[in-house]
C-alpha cells in the first residue's frame, strides 16, 4: 500500500519461487536475477471522495481477510496443515 498526501494504492508483484528461496537462504549481494519482476498497481483512489474512500476500506478488508483466513500464501499465515497458526484444534482432555 501507497499513500501520497490523500491518495492511496495497492502494489504488489508475483516473484519466482527461485527468487524467493535465494532470499531467504542466501544474502541479498549474492542474488541474481535472471528477468524482470513487474510491479502491478491499482488505480488510485482518494481518501476525500467518500465513494473512493469506501472502495477503499473494501479492498484493504478483502486483503486482510484474505491473509487472515489463510488464502494469501503469506509465510506461516497460509493455510496449511504443518502450519503452526492454521491446525486442527485438539479436544481438551479433562484430567479430573
Amino acid at each position: 500500500m501507497h499513500i501520497f498526501g490523500f491518495d492511496v494504492s495497492f502494489y504488489w508483484a508475483i516473484f519466482p519461487t527461485e527468487y524467493l528461496r535465494a532470499v531467504r537462504t542466501s544474502s541479498l549481494s549474492e542474488l541474481k536475477v535472471e528477468g524482470k519482476i513487474k510491479l502491478h498497481h491499482s488505480k488510485p483512489l482518494s481518501l476525500i471522495n467518500p465513494t473512493e474512500r469506501d472502495r477503499f476500506i473494501g479492498e484493504f478488508m478483502a486483503i486482510v481477510r484474505c491473509i487472515a483466513s489463510g488464502y494469501g500464501k503469506v509465510g506461516f499465515l497460509r493455510r496449511d496443515p504443518n502450519s503452526p497458526i492454521h491446525r486442527k484444534r485438539q479436544p481438551h482432555v479433562d484430567s479430573n
